[in-house]
């Protein structure tokens, strides 16, 4: 029987105050659906209550207090009505999973042109190092304290048991949002070398710092953030036609590629779509020329190019061939599909795709579980239920160690082909 560690490369962890509200309700779809609101509540009142069930589900999340964010999660996986874990332990066949590497992905909401009609239209500042702060005060409190449950005078309280951090189920390792076009060059470079130039890829060093921070974002250094998150929705063009944009965005892929730190880049129509040039910028296409440039840059693509219009139900692949051609053509790009398996049809398409694919054998080397939790709670009830989609399927069976386990921790931590 083996052991090894369960790898979700893609997942957040915010509450209301850190994203852009109206950027978060057009995450929501809700301006699709108020238009047909009453006419699709007549008809088909169960689509509407459940929808409406899982944004409150969804903003129930958001709500808590950040610090308790992964508490949360590692409580309900262990859950004793409603857990999906055996003996605190993933389990797939003959595989043990006893570690859940958790990489939540912390977006740039620094974006300062979201247009509003509303009488204050001033844009709502997100400064990045308050999300900084939050996550990582939460990971120190994860490292300490476990959730329990106990009986009060009149009804179940949760209190904070403290516990060593080597008994805790998640190793939390964050990649750091970067929106060039949010700094000057000087600022941006100066960020690259506070936070990664002593980075190793090393996951005893990432292990070491985690559940270390004191509180004040200066005592961050190398080894902290173990990537880099990119998020063109919020205004950033992977290859601008600006020179002096272009310079940043250059400089950033050329330190990536130096110190071989991983990029997830997010590739989908949906997010928090805010700038007009939102789906131009998350295309794939936008990254020809910088793997042309970069071949050997170490690059995820999220959600595999979706591309699906109202409620999901209409698939569309050009971007997913995109994806497909570069890792065929380059050795260091992956693709995660967060936000995509809810269900078992996902992963019998997903299956066929492998077995039909000429680079069948590439892809299942490239391909990396991923959640978008807790996000992705617009769409699933738990992220118990997104995992045990995956755990139960019986597609990709002789992919799952793969998806899982052996491409994340070689996209994590294994220096890239150079």
């Amino acid at each position: 029987m083996k052991n090894r560690k369960f790898y979700d490369i893609h997942c957040h962890a915010m509450s209301l105050s850190h994203p852009n509200l109206l950027a978060l309700i057009q995450e929501m779809e809700l301006p699709w659906y108020f238009p047909f609101i009453s006419v699709i509540g007549f008809f088909f009142p169960n689509i509407i209550e459940k929808r409406l069930n899982r944004i409150k589900n969804l903003l129930s999340v958001m709500e808590n207090h950040i610090e308790d964010f992964f508490l949360l999660m590692e409580y309900y996986l262990k859950e004793k009505e409603r857990g999906i874990l055996e003996e605190d332990s993933v389990r797939i066949g003959d595989t043990i999973y006893n570690k859940i590497v958790l990489t939540p992905l912390i977006i740039d909401f620094g974006y300062k042109h979201i247009k509003t009609n509303s009488f204050y239209n001033i844009p709502p500042q997100k400064p990045i190092v308050e999300q900084v702060v939050d996550v990582f005060n939460a990971i120190k409190k994860y490292s300490q304290y476990e959730l329990m449950k106990v009986r009060g005078w009149h009804r179940f309280e949760y209190w904070y048991k403290p516990v060593k951090k080597d008994k805790k189920l998640f190793e939390i390792y964050p990649f750091l949002g970067i929106n060039p076009q949010n700094y000057t060059f000087d600022q941006m470079a100066e960020m690259l070398d506070k936070y990664f130039d002593g980075y190793t890829g090393d996951p005893q060093d990432f292990y070491e710092n985690m559940g270390k921070f004191n509180g004040d974002i200066e005592s961050l250094g190398s080894n902290y953030f173990a990537g880099v998150k990119l998020y063109p929705p919020l205004g950033f063009d992977p290859w601008p036609e600006s020179v002096y944009e272009k310079t940043k965005a250059e400089y950033l892929y050329e330190f990536c590629l130096y110190h071989r730190i991983p990029i997830t880049t997010h590739c989908s129509i949906l997010g928090f779509m805010v700038d007009k040039n939102s789906k131009k910028n998350s295309s794939p296409l936008k990254w020809e020329k910088i793997l042309q440039k970069y071949p050997e840059l170490k690059v995820n693509f999220a959600h595999f190019g979706l591309e699906r219009n109202l409620f999901r139900v209409f698939p569309k692949r050009k971007w997913e061939k995109v994806i497909l051609n570069f890792i065929r053509d380059y050795p260091n790009v992956y693709v995660d599909f967060s936000s995509l398996a809810f269900d078992h049809d996902y992963y019998s398409y997903l299956e066929d795709l492998i077995h039909s694919y000429p680079h069948g054998e590439i892809l299942k080397e490239r391909v990396l579980f991923g959640s978008d939790f807790m996000i992705n709670l617009i769409w699933t009830d738990s992220y118990n239920q997104y995992l045990s989609t995956f755990l139960t399927t019986p597609y990709i069976s002789d992919e799952k160690e793969s998806f899982c386990s052996i491409n994340p921790e070689r996209f994590l931590f294994e220096k890239a082909t150079a």
